[in-house]
């Protein structure tokens, strides 16, 4: 029998997981849910697959949101809405009896120690018999698995530092993420692991320049950023480890910190303006541009106005054998133009995070995946981590590595 899913969220991601899980021939109904109904319209004429059909969704409302998802006799729900919507949509799927699957983790929080939202249920879900996998996208996702393929070279794990850099020009500012999100992150003291345990740090510190591998290539400049890997992949690697970091950085990232920083952009205090007071981060975020459609990303690719490029990086640092080894990984990925030749209206990063999403969807609904409860990418097996790779190689994503002498140890 067919397979069914709804996927949550109809934006850059929708479109990317929509389309590869179209054009599987064990997937039947797949439903696009979205808040926005004509958003969704539109991402589905840009797949434009007979499998597709539109459904109102508010995440938010968690009893109509389970009912959709029981009254559908869906098999995983896919959730791909912003990160503060995933405990909704994590509790709905619960409610509903479904697997789940999302790209991120939320709200890192001191409770008898680290943990995050979507541990809460761990239990319920466990004896629930459902699958319910965290984090499944490119960062976290992607870098989660490079981290356990290096790790998995090694006999002790010293260092993991991940590395997350784009480069994009265009005649105009036009964001191929969401944005909010990202100022958010960039707003967040982010955590690191030190020593065996988290540690918040300033934001925009640890500025570094880093060499880079082609097709990137160069020496360009990152910070520490507010991300998962720094706190599970530590927790859920299966070795102990003494330092994880997860740093970013793009052309514009010294334009970002000038705003979040210097001028406090995303600050909540309210401040007069005219008689009115208005806290500067609901107006930044609010004059903030969207992510463009799927068609206005192939529109302005054939018009050569728009180009990108992205990669992810994670350096694992250790002893093999009673030497210092440095595992390096990176992804090498289809370009904007390539990744709108494979998956219409796609951007390098909507492609290299959505497309492992897919695959661990397609993973989950064919049983290859035999689990039950809350799982990390970085608690994977080999066999699981081998289908995952053969997958997303299906659409030019590539993971490369080298092992190589460490340096001398140095703490950040």
């Amino acid at each position: 029998m067919k397979k069914s899913v709804p996927i949550l969220g109809a934006g850059a991601q929708g479109n990317v997981v929509g389309t590869v899980l179209s054009r599987a021939a064990d997937i039947g109904r797949i439903v696009l849910a979205d808040i926005d109904t004509a958003r969704a319209e539109e991402t589905a004429r840009s797949i434009g697959s007979d499998r597709l059909q539109v459904a109102r969704a508010d995440v938010t409302a968690i009893d109509e949101t389970a009912a959709l998802m029981r009254q559908g006799e869906f098999d995983l729900v896919v959730n791909l809405a912003p990160p503060q919507f995933i405990p909704q949509a994590m509790k709905a799927a619960l409610m509903a009896g479904r697997n789940y699957l999302d790209l991120s983790s939320v709200s890192l929080y001191e409770i008898n120690g680290l943990a995050y939202e979507q541990l809460q249920d761990a239990e319920a879900w466990a004896s629930s018999g459902r699958i319910a996998l965290i984090n499944a996208g490119g960062a976290p996702g992607i870098t989660n698995i490079m981290a356990r393929e290096g790790a998995d070279l090694l006999d002790e794990i010293d260092r993991i530092e991940i590395k997350d850099y784009s480069l994009t020009t265009c005649d105009e500012y036009v964001p191929l993420w969401i944005l909010s999100v990202y100022a958010i992150d960039c707003a967040t003291e982010p955590w690191i692991w030190d020593d065996g345990r988290p540690r918040r740090v300033p934001i925009f510190s640890g500025e570094e320049i880093y060499d880079f591998p082609p097709p990137i290539g160069g020496k360009r400049k990152v910070y520490l950023h507010a991300h998962e890997e720094s706190v599970t992949i530590p927790l859920h690697l299966g070795k102990p480890v003494r330092y994880c970091d997860y740093k970013i950085g793009d052309p514009e990232i010294d334009a970002w910190r000038f705003l979040v920083e210097r001028l406090r952009l995303m600050d909540e205090h309210p401040v007069d303006v005219g008689g009115v007071m208005v806290r500067p981060r609901d107006l930044l975020l609010r004059i903030l541009p969207p992510t463009p459609s799927p068609q206005r990303v192939m529109q302005m690719m054939r018009e050569g106005r728009l180009a990108s490029r992205c990669m992810l990086t994670c350096d694992v640092t250790g002893t093999k054998g009673g030497q210092r080894t440095r595992v390096r990984l990176w992804t090498d990925s289809p370009d904007l133009a390539g990744a709108c030749g494979l998956v219409a209206g796609a951007s390098d990063i909507s492609l290299l995070t959505s497309v492992p999403a897919a695959v661990f969807a397609l993973m989950i609904l064919r049983g290859q995946m035999d689990r039950a409860g809350v799982v990390l990418p970085e608690s994977l097996d080999r066999a699981e981590r081998d289908l995952l790779l053969e997958g997303i190689a299906e659409y030019g994503i590539e993971i490369r590595r080298r092992a190589e002498p460490a340096p001398p140890a140095a703490r950040p």
